[in-house]
């Protein structure tokens, strides 16, 4: 299983050892080509976890539209908020993140009951430590 980073501006409590990068320092750095196919396949793939938007940490007049939770391809694990800022900001992904997608032509996954709890399970342990 491999993460997509946290970011360092997102208000919520550290899990574990999560790495962190900020937000800020990604913004704008996406090629326009990808915002489109890499948001749509970040925001459809599986839900793990789904909880309450939070604000816009770079533009708080946008209020609580930011979603919030955990999603995954199976291969990858990522916040969902990730979507929401390649949309709106395009905000750089890692190349290897990007060439996953790629290799999947940009189509979202949809994860069977024993993926979703293999996930679940490898998570609890990492963030168990």
């Amino acid at each position: 299983m491999k993460l997509l980073p946290d970011f360092s501006e997102d208000p919520r409590e550290r899990i574990g050892d999560w790495p962190e990068v900020s937000l800020a320092d990604l913004v704008g750095h996406l090629d326009d080509e990808l915002r489109e196919p890499l948001s749509h396949y970040l925001l459809e793939c599986q839900s793990l976890v789904t909880t309450q938007s939070m604000a816009d940490p770079l533009d708080p007049a946008r209020g609580h539209g930011v979603p919030t939770g955990m999603s995954s391809d199976g291969t990858w694990v990522w916040s969902a908020y990730w979507g929401y800022f390649v949309r709106e900001y395009g905000i750089a992904v890692p190349n290897e993140f990007i060439d996953h997608v790629r290799s999947r032509n940009f189509e979202p996954v949809l994860l069977d009951q024993d993926e979703q709890e293999r996930i679940g399970s490898e998570l609890e342990a990492a963030f168990s430590d």
